[in-house]
Order: structure tokens, then C-alpha cells, then sequence
């Protein structure tokens, strides 16, 4: 819906504004008066009008001074100006009007057909340039929109030609080694293969799931449903899934809970997928003798879930654009899509929680995550002296 056009009605006579105001009142308009030229321009700096209406005869600053401030002011110079004067029909101030920048010059008593038809002109081109101004800023944000979608599609293009293709590759070369002869395939070599499809497989499904998700926050927001959840069985069957691959890279993975019967308010496998990704990044950057330590400890009425890391830390630099879509650490994105803590964020997010990261260059990483506490949880006194592994 276009906003009202505003007119100006500029008089020292209280009678007179009275009377031009009855004449202009319109739906689609807003008069505003100004009793001096010094009260016009306090207006003028906090209103953008579509007409003004000046009368010359003032004390102070009269019409004619009046105009030619407005016309060299940036914020004014384009607001047309018509003069309404009960003075004499002399030529000279006419010309004085029109040099000064008014647009018409008119003589008391007004025809009142004559001034509406004037206010319609000038209040029709308003509400015109208004609906420009209105598509215009549509246009611009349809553009917008526009380029995201495309640099999506090409992002997506780029994960599917280079990601998938790859695991495809993988998938393929372990199936050609599994069609040589069986006697040349020992048990351990079998197992080997199979382990490398089991897991190419896997990177495969979280790319595909990673994009997926990406879709839906580009409708919206990631769905989840909130249900109690113990806080401890979360970090301990994140420690589950992921303790294999840590062992494999020789990284000790633990967890620690202040008390792991703290329930937590949550989608239980929306805050796995947060901690798969957490985890995930930790386990592919720290190094063989590294710790991972996932903790969960009371934080006022929500829980604080941590993944920390003695890895090799992000850099300063680094650290504002971790949550960006489709940024890397690594150099090498064969592993991954580059969505993972843009998801994470995301999902935090729809839990209404915070997530932000404390790192630093040589000593490590420690991601931090908020979760609402249940109303019916442990008190705090309940909870003090509890602390135990998860």
C-alpha cells in the first residue's frame, strides 16, 4: 500500500491555514502547517513533501527568502512550491516568485477548483514516483533473490561434479577390486574394501543430507521438534558413533557431564546431527595424540554443550567466517561440502540457542552450543558435586 503524500501549508495567519487546509484535505493525503519559515524548515528536515504552499507576507523569513532556501537545500531543492499571497497583482514579485523556484503564483481569494486541480497534479505525481520507488526496491530484491538462487545451483553443481564424483570413483574402484579373482582376495583385503565402501557410502549420504538441508533453509527455517532429552545420553552416544574413527587417527575422545541427568529441551537427532558435525570437523583437523572432549555442564536455566580439541586451531583471520555456507578450513573440500557448521548454526538457531567458537592458532578449538534446561530438571543444588563422565 503507497504511503500519503504530505503538503506543506506555510502561513503566519492562523485563519488562513484554516482555510487552505479545508480546501486540500484528502484520503491520500497529510497536511502539515508551519506558522513560520524558521518552523517550515524543522519540517522540511524531518519530512519528505509531496507539495508546499507558501505565503509570501511573513515576519523573519518571508515566502520569497523561504523558497530560495528550500531550492538550496539537497533535501528540498525538488519540492514544488506554489505561492498564495493576498498582496497586489504586480508583475515584479510574480517574477520574483518563478525566479525564486516556485512552480505557480497565486492570488487571494483562490478559485477552489483551481488549487485542487493543482494538488491532484502534483499529489498524483507523488504517489506515482512512490510506486516506482516501491518496484523498484522489489525489483531489487527479486534480483537479489535471483543471484542467490544461481550462485546456489552453481555451488550445488560444483559439490555434485567434484564431492560426488569422487565418492562415485571410489565406489567404483572398490567394486573392481572386489571382481578379481576370489584366491587373490585376501580376508583382510576384503575387509579393507569393504570398510572403504561402508565409508565412502556414509560421506556420501551426509553430502547429499548437507544440500538437502540447505534447500530447506533457503524456504525457511530447518523444522524441529522439541521433546525432553537427557543431556548425558546425547554426549555419550555422539562419543559412541564417533569413537571408532578417532581411535583409527589415535585422538582420545571423551566426555564429561556436570551431571548427566540433565534434561534438556531439544530434536534429538537434529542436536546429533550438530554434534556428528562438531565432532566430525575435530576428529578430520587434530592430529595422532590429540583429545577431543565433549562436556556438558548447567549454564543458568539452559545447558552448555562444548567440543574441544587440541588440534591445530583457526586463525584469527579465519574464525568471523566459519559459519559462512560453503567455507573450508582445509584446502582440500574432497571430504565435504563446506555446509556443515552453516547447518549446525542453522539448527541451533531453530532450538533458539547460540552456538560460538573459541579458538586459537597451535592450541586447540572449543565449539560451545546452548540448549534450554526442562523446567522439571535438577536444581543446581541437586547437581553440585555430581560432575562425572557422560
Amino acid at each position: 500500500m503507497t504511503t500519503k503524500s504530505k503538503i506543506l501549508l506555510v502561513d503566519d495567519t492562523e485563519e488562513n491555514l484554516t482555510a487552505l487546509e479545508a480546501l486540500l484535505r484528502r484520503d491520500d493525503a497529510e497536511i502539515l502547517f508551519a506558522r513560520s519559515g524558521t518552523e517550515a524548515l524543522e519540517l522540511i528536515l524531518l519530512h519528505e513533501f509531496a507539495l508546499a504552499f507558501l505565503d509570501i507576507q511573513m515576519p523573519e523569513i518571508d515566502g520569497f527568502e523561504l523558497a530560495e532556501l528550500m531550492r538550496g537545500a539537497e533535501r528540498s531543492k525538488y519540492i514544488p512550491i506554489i505561492f498564495v499571497t493576498a498582496g497586489a497583482r504586480d508583475a515584479q514579485r510574480v517574477f520574483r516568485g518563478y525566479e525564486s523556484g516556485a512552480v505557480d503564483f497565486l492570488f487571494k481569494p483562490v478559485d477552489p477548483h483551481a488549487i485542487r486541480h493543482k494538488a491532484d497534479t502534483f499529489i498524483g505525481m507523488d504517489q506515482q514516483r512512490k510506486r516506482l520507488a516501491e518496484q523498484y526496491r522489489q525489483l531489487q530484491e527479486s534480483e537479489a533473490l535471483l543471484r542467490e538462487a544461481v550462485q546456489a545451483r552453481e555451488d550445488v553443481l560444483a559439490v555434485v561434479s567434484h564431492d560426488v564424483r569422487n565418492f562415485l570413483q571410489a565406489i567404483k574402484s572398490g567394486v573392481q577390486l572386489l571382481n578379481r579373482k576370489p584366491e587373490k582376495l585376501s580376508d583382510d583385503v576384503k575387509a579393507a574394501i569393504h570398510s572403504r565402501l561402508t565409508s565412502t557410502v556414509d560421506l556420501m549420504s551426509r553430502v547429499i543430507a548437507d544440500l538437502l538441508d540447505m534447500a530447506n533453509i533457503r524456504n525457511g527455517q530447518i523444522a524441529v521438534t522439541i521433546k525432553p532429552e537427557p543431556a548425558g545420553k546425547l554426549v555419550s552416544e555422539a562419543i559412541a558413533v564417533h569413537e571408532p574413527l578417532a581411535e583409527a587417527k589415535g585422538i582420545r575422545l571423551t566426555g564429561a557431564c556436570d551431571n548427566p541427568d540433565m534434561v534438556v529441551s531439544c530434536d534429538r537427532e537434529r542436536v546429533l546431527q550438530v554434534l556428528a558435525n562438531l565432532l566430525g570437523n575435530a576428529i578430520k583437523f587434530c592430529r595422532h595424540g590429540d583429545t577431543i572432549v565433549v562436556s556438558a555442564a548447567r549454564l543458568d536455566d539452559a545447558v552448555r554443550i562444548s567440543v574441544r580439541d587440541t588440534g591445530p586451531g583457526i586463525s584469527a583471520k579465519d574464525l568471523p567466517l566459519v559459519f559462512d555456507p560453503y567455507w573450508s578450513g582445509s584446502a582440500d573440500r574432497r571430504h565435504g561440502t563446506g555446509l556443515g557448521l552453516y547447518i549446525t548454526r542453522r539448527i541451533v538457531d531453530a532450538h533458539e540457542n547460540r552456538i560460538w567458537i573459541e579458538s586459537e592458532l597451535g592450541k586447540g578449538t572449543t565449539v560451545h552450543f546452548t540448549l534450554h534446561l526442562e523446567d522439571n530438571a535438577p536444581s543446581a543444588m541437586e547437581e553440585e558435586g555430581s560432575a562425572t563422565s557422560c
